[in-house]
């Protein structure tokens, strides 16, 4: 079977913020990252790390800082808003909190429809047409297209959320925990909803989660980031049957195993996430890192290549 054609490629990618005391938050630090068409890449890490800020700046809801944004072969880090309106419809966003991001004083039709509005290259019953379609292959029934978000529960709250950023048939969609404030009954209902999209669609997620589970259920390949770096990447069955980064390795420890007579092993990590404003030398895990020697701690790693597709950024990788 020939490769996936290459979607989005992403290079040196830099978000940083001024704060007080003329210090820079380096949210986003030089990430390099590839999406393929049709493929869900998996972009994991504690609350903090810039998974959210990577993704919007991927986007260009955020002006880069830096490096280069790489869609479809043209490069987008330099595109003003103007020049980004045409691809808006290609590239969308599922945000975190479906009720956050939905206008309180908008119907669901409104709301739904506002993309195509946006673009105004159709004729009002040809948008009417499309919403009504969208709606009902994310399972939402009519008689709900004239109620308010807080007028439905949370699970069509997202399924709206979702048929909004997919009804101008997107080609990247940019997930920010989109299950995260569900119910777990729920929550499997949309996974399996955007699953079926994808494969209808043919579109291209990068799917941001903390949710190691969720991660493995939906992603083909996973991308590990800590403060602002990407520590490992690989595909999913790699990352998960040998990971080679002690972090990763502490972030898989940490799924809940439903069985009490399975042994379950959890690495518990000591000490708090450094101050992203004032990072530790070195490599930034080395404080919460039990295997760091003295090169952790004055040497960044890089991110290299260990094995076919597999990358980590680890100065003892091959060791431990």
């Amino acid at each position: 079977m020939s490769e996936k054609k290459l979607l989005l490629e992403v290079q040196g990618l830099k978000k940083h913020y001024p704060v007080s005391g003329g210090k820079v938050l380096k949210a986003v630090d030089g990430v390099d990252l590839k999406i393929h068409e049709g493929e869900t890449c998996g972009l994991v890490g504690e609350s903090g790390c810039g998974k959210s800020t990577l993704g919007r700046t991927i986007l260009k809801l955020h002006p880069a800082t830096e490096g280069q944004i790489i869609f479809d072969g043209q490069h987008i880090e330099g595109h003003t808003a103007r020049q980004m309106r045409p691809l808006r419809k290609e590239m969308q966003i599922i945000f975190q909190d479906p009720y956050a991001s939905l206008s309180p004083r908008m119907t669901i039709l409104d709301a739904v429809k506002a993309p195509l509005d946006v673009q105004g290259e159709l004729p009002e019953k040809e948008k009417l047409e499309q919403v009504h379609r969208i709606l009902d292959v994310v399972g939402v029934a009519p008689q709900h297209m004239y109620k308010y978000p807080h007028e439905l529960s949370g699970g069509q709250r997202q399924r709206v959320v979702i048929a909004r950023a997919m009804i101008t048939r997107p080609r990247f969609v940019v997930c920010d925990e989109p299950v995260s404030a569900l119910d777990v009954s729920v929550r499997a209902q949309v996974l399996n909803l955007m699953r079926r999209m994808q494969r209808e669609m043919q579109v291209s997620y990068l799917f941001i989660s903390h949710d190691l589970s969720v991660v493995r259920y939906l992603c083909e390949r996973v991308v590990v980031m800590y403060l602002g770096k990407v520590v490992e990447q690989a595909d999913k069955k790699a990352l998960f049957e040998n990971p080679l980064h002690p972090y990763t390795r502490a972030l898989i420890s940490a799924i809940p195993v439903p069985n009490i007579h399975v042994e379950h092993n959890h690495i518990a990590l000591e000490g708090d996430i450094p101050n992203p404003v004032n990072p530790p030398g070195g490599c930034h895990f080395h404080t919460r890192c039990p295997y760091a020697t003295e090169r952790c701690r004055t040497e960044e790693p890089l991110l290299k290549e260990a094995a076919q597709g597999h990358c980590v950024a680890c100065h003892r990788a091959g060791e431990v």
